[in-house]
């Protein structure tokens, strides 16, 4: 159970897969967060913490905290090679609630569509909590809109669309332990073409499904599926 334990918080709930050998600190010199988290080394995550002690298969709900969009960071995108005297990058309310709404559809879609684990609202002793924030997005080029490409000069072209940043908490709905956490950057598809709100739209919901794939496949590795 432990080595599953491992494997799924590292190859799922951490959101990038680790190396095939990821170890959890132990002993005197472990570095240890929050009491009971432990450091998971050779991730490919930013940062992975688990608490090895925790038993996942308990779980078969999930309760997904709406996706927090208040402190993002904007990495603003190079003026080299495209759309001169555009405006900075910014989120507004709408695209925050279309980000909510995009990830909220695929943690429903992957978990209870095609995993069979129950998305819920409310907690319970076999309910697993997510609770994720999107930290920062680097978008490749300015943003579709009519502030930021002049009629004429909105044709776009990038390598991709660009990364968003997050931090995820995985935790125990009932008690408010929390069981595992991770930071991690995940990019675009790196391809050259067009850069407007559609392609960037399919990119976005292409992340939030790929979280999402990995959380149920690992949900499934601990219940044997």
């Amino acid at each position: 159970m432990y080595r599953a334990l491992v494997a799924t918080i590292c190859t799922a709930l951490v959101l990038n897969a680790c190396t095939s050998a990821p170890e959890v600190q132990t002993g005197e010199d472990a570095e240890v967060i929050m009491d009971t988290l432990h450091k998971v080394d050779n991730s490919r995550a930013q940062l992975a913490y688990i608490d090895p002690g925790v038993n996942l298969a308990k779980y078969n709900k999930v309760l997904v905290r709406p996706l927090g969009v208040n402190k993002i960071e904007i990495k603003q995108p190079s003026k080299s090679g495209s759309v001169t005297g555009h405006r900075d990058w910014e989120l507004t309310d709408e695209d925050k609630v279309g980000l909510q709404t995009m990830y909220q559809e695929a943690m429903i879609k992957q978990l209870e569509e095609k995993g069979g684990y129950e998305v819920v609202d409310n907690a319970g002793d076999d309910v697993l909590e997510i609770a994720a924030m999107i930290t920062g997005i680097a978008p490749t080029g300015p943003k579709d809109d009519s502030r930021s490409r002049p009629i004429g000069r909105n044709q776009v072209y990038t390598d991709g669309a660009g990364s968003i940043a997050v931090a995820v908490v995985y935790g125990d709905s009932e008690t408010g332990e929390v069981i595992g956490l991770a930071k991690d950057v995940r990019g675009s598809s790196s391809h050259w073409g067009a850069n407007n709100s559609v392609s960037n739209k399919a990119e976005v919901r292409r992340i939030f499904n790929g979280w999402a794939i990995s959380i149920r496949e690992g949900l499934d590795r601990v219940h044997g599926n």
